[in-house]
This record gives C-alpha cells, sequence and structure tokens, in this order.
C-alpha cells in the first residue's frame, strides 16, 4: 500500500496530538460495527477513496449539518436538529444514506451512560418516533456537543470514526496500514478548518459563523 500514499505529508506532532483526542473522543463507549458514509474498495484504493471522500461527501454535503447540529444540541433545539437531520436524509444517495443510519445505530444501542441526560433522551426519543432519521454526521456531532467538545474537535473525531469505522481488520492488521491511516487524517485536518470557517460569501446569512481558536 506504500504506493497510495505518494501525496501524503507526514503528521506533524500538533497533528498527531489531535489525532489521539479525536480517537478517544470517536469511540465515546462505541464499538462501530459497521461503516457509515466512507467505504473504501480494495485496500490499494484506501487513500484515493478518501480523498474523494473528503471531496465530494464531507466537505460539500456533511460538514455544514454537522456544524448546525453540534451548534443547536448546546442550544437545546431538537426540533431544528430534526429538521437537519431530515434534510440530510433527503440528499445523501441511496447507499450512504442506508449505512449512516444503520452506524449511527450503535450510539442509541450502547449509551446506557447518557440515558439520564435529558436532551439525549429527547432527540434519542425523536429518531424511535421516526421524527428524526437518526444519521450519523447528526448523532455525532450532537453527543459531542453534549459533552461540551469543541467543534473542530468533534468534526475531527467524526472524520475518524469514519475512516476507522470503515477499515477491515484485514487492512488494518497489513504493515504500513496504520502509518497510512495516520497520514490520510492528518491530510484531512486542513480541511477541515477550511470546513468550519468557510469564507463569508459561501455562508447564507443565518449561518453560523464558526472559527478555530
Amino acid at each position: 500500500m506504500s504506493d497510495t500514499s505518494s501525496h501524503l505529508r507526514p503528521a506533524s506532532p500538533g497533528e498527531l496530538d489531535g489525532l489521539s483526542l479525536a480517537r478517544l473522543i470517536s469511540r465515546l463507549g462505541v464499538v462501530p460495527s459497521s461503516p457509515g458514509t466512507f467505504l473504501p474498495g480494495v485496500p490499494a484504493s484506501l487513500a484515493t477513496a478518501w480523498r474523494e471522500w473528503v471531496d465530494s461527501l464531507l466537505l460539500p454535503l456533511l460538514a455544514s449539518p454537522f456544524a448546525a447540529a453540534h451548534r443547536l444540541a448546546g442550544g437545546i433545539r431538537p426540533n431544528e436538529i430534526a429538521h437537519i437531520d431530515r434534510d440530510l436524509d433527503a440528499r445523501l444517495p441511496l447507499p450512504q444514506r442506508t449505512r449512516s443510519l444503520s452506524a449511527a445505530r450503535a450510539f442509541f444501542e450502547g449509551k446506557n451512560g447518557m440515558s439520564g441526560h435529558r436532551e439525549w433522551s429527547r432527540y434519542a426519543a425523536m429518531v424511535e418516533q421516526g421524527v428524526s432519521p437518526g444519521h450519523l454526521p447528526v448523532v455525532f456531532a450532537v453527543q459531542t456537543a453534549l459533552y461540551h467538545l469543541p467543534l473542530a474537535t468533534s468534526l475531527a473525531a467524526y472524520a475518524w470514526f469514519e475512516l476507522e469505522s470503515a477499515l477491515r481488520a484485514s487492512v488494518r492488521d497489513e504493515p504500513g496500514s496504520g502509518n497510512l491511516c495516520l497520514e490520510l487524517f492528518a491530510s484531512t485536518l486542513p480541511a477541515l478548518q477550511v470546513a468550519i470557517n468557510p469564507e463569508p460569501n459561501e455562508l447564507p446569512g443565518d449561518a453560523p459563523r464558526l472559527r478555530i481558536v
């Protein structure tokens, strides 16, 4: 798999520190049992598939709903979160829509510690009742916001969760695959910064202005 990382650079120490935190946050008691919206093909195409997912799905389609849901969860506005969730459901292609819903179930099934959290319970009830679909980016954003985690770290953690959830055990166990995953993740961090801090003229009038500090 060495030829797949020819356009990637080594992660800096600061980025690896961020990766450690992102990996910790991305689990939060959940063991991923199925891939989310990212699903690579054969192992040799992992780097290409990841870049295509970032460019065609994460940045244009997933990052904005993630940021909006994160902001609304902090303000305890479940009805608006459900609206974002339904809008994302309508926009996702069918394969990604199906995998997103399936992967998100682990957050409702394995989160006993969240059962006493009123805002989480309200959102989970809306998903159970079908009011909100419960897509992985929205679920992940809501939970990290309720843990009072910053948006930048939360979005990075979500990207890592997608990457790690998609990798088959055989890929993770191959020599050099761990370094490749670190490089892939590190290469995504600048794009995530752009995603949550776009140019003002790229935002609608009522969109939140978000910055990494």
